[in-house]
């Protein structure tokens, strides 16, 4: 007789049947095994030999170094002055006094009791440059102003450079970035010559600069237009007879250095400049995006009866 069996077994092997037909889905375990990287160099601490400056100044003047002091001043070139040091004074009436009247005879001796200061200054100047000779310099300084000028028609700023100083180039050429320069030289009234030479130092007395003022009377044409091609100063066409003192500056300690024109004198006596015509904008009427603009006709003139 066969055993009977239990009734919850007989319950258990049906459901673990049911499950034994159905697919078994198996996982594969994943391993994280640890790679081995590079070992990071580690630089050692730093030990200093010597603790303090002090130790180590006095080390090396034990092995017999001597080490220089370390400034922290930078060097500054002054390629030219600011102004005019002890500038000519143009006697009034100049030109147009003649030598032998009583006013040109007084001019004269003014002139020649200031021309010790100036021969003095020529010394100082031969003692950096033996082949100076202040006959010469008139020509000199002649074809220096008219090339400079000349290099502003064409707006040629890196000549103009070795022409006129840093000063006199901000002077020169401030204002006519949009204009349009027409100058020229025609001829000279009077032959060029100088009226004073000042030498004098600037931060130390080993940095000197020589200053020469040369008087021109000359005859130019200058035509200034703006950026519309509009006449704003001069006439291109009709020359002009020009009194200018002009001052030409040198660095004398620069041994590369080289004479450019550094400013003029204006005198308080010299006639007013012309004034310039500018052009500008009238504005009209504000109008609304659907409104167009009608020029005003203006009313037709009635001829006169005789």
């Amino acid at each position: 007789m066969a055993a009977s069996i239990p009734r919850g077994l007989s319950g258990l092997s049906r459901v673990l049947g049911s499950w034994s037909r159905q697919p078994v889905l198996v996982t594969q375990s994943i391993a994280v095994v640890p790679v081995r990287t590079k070992k990071r160099f580690t630089p050692p601490a730093y030990e200093p030999k010597y603790k303090s400056e002090k130790e180590f100044i006095e080390h090396a003047r034990k092995a017999g170094v001597v080490i220089p002091p370390e400034h922290l001043e930078r060097p500054i070139s002054l390629a030219c002055t600011a102004g005019i040091f002890d500038a000519y004074v143009p006697p009034e009436g100049d030109a147009r006094v003649t030598s032998l009247s009583k006013e040109g005879l007084a001019q004269k001796t003014e002139r020649l009791k200031k021309n010790v200061a100036s021969q003095l200054s020529i010394r100082r100047i031969r003692e950096f440059d033996a082949n100076f000779k202040i006959k010469d310099f008139p020509e000199k300084a002649k074809d220096i102003f008219i090339e400079a000028h000349l290099c502003l028609n064409n707006s040629d700023h890196d000549r103009l450079h070795t022409l006129a100083t840093e000063n006199c180039f901000s002077e020169m050429v401030w204002d006519i970035q949009y204009k349009t320069v027409r100058w020229s030289f025609v001829e000279s009234l009077e032959p060029p010559r100088v009226v004073q030479v000042r030498c004098s130092s600037m931060v130390n007395q080993g940095n000197i600069y020589g200053q020469i003022t040369v008087r021109m009377h000359t005859r130019q044409t200058l035509a200034v237009y703006d950026r519309f091609g509009r006449l704003m100063y001069g006439q291109e066409d009709v020359p002009k007879d020009v009194l200018e003192y002009v001052v030409f500056e040198k660095q004398l300690t620069n041994p590369y250095g080289s004479w450019r024109m550094h400013g003029k004198i204006v005198p308080p006596w010299a006639p007013p400049k012309q004034p310039i015509l500018k052009t500008v904008m009238i504005p009209g009427p504000q109008l609304k995006p659907w409104e167009d603009y009608e020029e005003p006709q203006g009313e037709a003139h009635k001829p006169l009866q005789a």
